[in-house]
Parts: structure tokens; C-alpha cells; sequence
């Protein structure tokens, strides 16, 4: 296979672009309908996808993948949309450090059992 110059799977695509739209329009998930035309495509699923949003869906290239993410592409996503649960900011315990603890206390935390447990 000789390599593609530039631009040409962009003509594959829009050669096939009314069937795939109207496969996606069906309920088609992408990935099926990619398998369905890689052959005659020839690129990968990722420009694929770019290739979608822009010229079937009409939106820009430059949309961020958090934007993307709350628009359903599939039959299942849509009928049950859920909302993303917020991540808290991490804050740390504070730590108590005593440096000169309780002479008590270090007496207490060294001194022998009491004999009370059984062996």
C-alpha cells in the first residue's frame, strides 16, 4: 500500500459522508460504523471521530473532552444520563505533635502489664 498524501482519508470521508451520518442517525455506534468503513476509509479511529464531530456534527475541533463527555453518543448514554459526582479537595488531619510529651504518660506506655490478662 502506498502512503496517502495529504488530506486524501479527509476525501475518503466526505465521500462516504451522508452514509455515515445517516448510519449514525440510525442509533450506529461510531466504532461500528468505523469497522464498517476502515477498509475503504483507511485511517484511524481516532481522526475518524475527529472527522464526526466536525463535518457530521458540526462541531469545532478545538471543543475540550470535558464538554464532549456530557453529550451522549450512543442510544444507551442517552436514555440514562448521569451527572459526574464532584471530587472534594484534598485536605490533610492536622498533626499533633507534642515534643515533650507527658512524663506521665511515657511512664504509663513503658511500665509492665498489670498482670490482669491471662497467658
Amino acid at each position: 500500500m502506498t502512503p496517502n498524501k495529504k488530506g486524501m482519508a479527509r476525501v475518503r470521508f466526505l465521500a462516504l459522508k451522508s452514509v455515515i451520518a445517516e448510519e449514525l442517525k440510525q442509533g450506529y455506534n461510531r466504532s461500528d460504523v468505523f469497522q464498517k468503513h476502515h477498509d475503504t476509509l483507511q485511517m484511524s479511529y481516532s481522526q475518524f471521530t475527529r472527522h464526526v464531530r466536525k463535518f457530521i456534527l458540526g462541531l469545532s475541533s478545538q471543543i475540550s473532552q470535558k464538554e464532549l463527555s456530557s453529550t451522549p453518543s450512543t442510544a444507551f448514554e442517552k436514555q440514562s444520563p448521569k451527572a459526574s459526582p464532584k471530587r472534594h479537595v484534598f485536605s490533610p488531619r492536622p498533626l499533633n505533635l507534642n515534643p515533650s510529651p507527658d512524663p506521665e504518660l511515657i511512664a504509663y506506655w513503658l511500665s509492665p502489664a498489670d498482670g490482669s490478662e491471662k497467658l
